[in-house]
């Protein structure tokens, strides 16, 4: 891929995690289905609020214990690690002190970032792992603040065959699984599917139709095998019984 994709698809990332941002989402009004514009916190933003979630708390802050601002641990946990990453990523590219927020962080380390591809300085693999790692941090809170569809898929992995595994919570089921927000968003762009048994991984819309490719595939050269040994085995049934039959071989008389 080329760097300019790299850095467009980085700052796409780095926007949704830190500024406000849109989404299209299909709607049906009166039976017919439209296309409408969304506005979105930054994720970021989205996570911080959450950790502080008010049950029935007033301006005076009177009210019963169980009805005062409550902390979520879970959220706290997430915001925690993007803001320990963001600071990581900061000081990768420069001495200074790193900023108090997360998104000021992420966003000035995007801007020397930039500048060191712009330079080459920075290898493709290095771009590649830090678009990994964006996402995972992007993805991490879009889990938290609302839970994709979890799926399995049926048929066995077409990398390595496994048709079962344990996930990470120890529950045996199917290899493939399917995390998707297909109903939030209308389409396949935040889905992904992986084998809990080898760890491959299918993402968004292009990789969910490789994945369905690689089925499709895997299940023609299956069955493709099973029908050649039920040829063999038919050309044998159509031959009958194979007989054995000795061969007696003329003695050699000594002289």
């Amino acid at each position: 891929m080329h760097p300019s994709n790299h850095l467009e698809e980085l700052l796409n990332v780095v926007d949704r995690l830190t500024r406000v941002h849109k989404s299209e989402v299909l709607v049906e009004d009166e039976g017919k289905e439209q296309r409408v514009t969304m506005l979105h916190d930054a994720l970021i933003v989205q996570l911080r609020m959450a950790v502080h979630s008010s049950l029935g708390s007033t301006v005076q802050g009177a009210g019963l214990a169980s009805e005062r601002n409550v902390i979520d641990a879970d959220a706290l946990e997430h915001y925690e690690a993007i803001r320990g990453q963001a600071v990581k990523l900061f000081k990768e590219v420069t001495d200074a002190k790193p900023f108090a927020s997360p998104e000021s962080n992420l966003r000035h380390w995007y801007i020397e970032f930039k500048n060191q591809v712009n330079a080459r300085k920075v290898s493709a693999e290095i771009m590649a792992a830090k678009l990994r790692k964006l996402n995972a941090m992007a993805y991490a809170i879009e889990s938290k603040l609302s839970p994709p569809t979890a799926l399995e898929i049926t048929a066995p992995c077409p990398r390595c065959g496994a048709t079962h595994g344990n996930d990470e919570q120890g529950v045996y089921r199917r290899a493939i699984l399917v995390e998707s927000r297909i109903v939030e968003y209308r389409s396949l762009d935040h889905t992904k599917a992986r084998c809990i048994a080898c760890s491959a991984t299918w993402l968004h819309g292009r990789g969910m139709r490789q994945l369905r490719y690689e089925i499709d595939q895997s299940e023609e050269l299956r069955h493709a095998d099973n029908e050649n040994a039920e040829s063999i085995e038919q050309m044998f049934e159509n031959c009958g019984t194979i007989e054995v039959r000795s061969i007696s071989l003329p003695k050699i008389e000594r002289h």
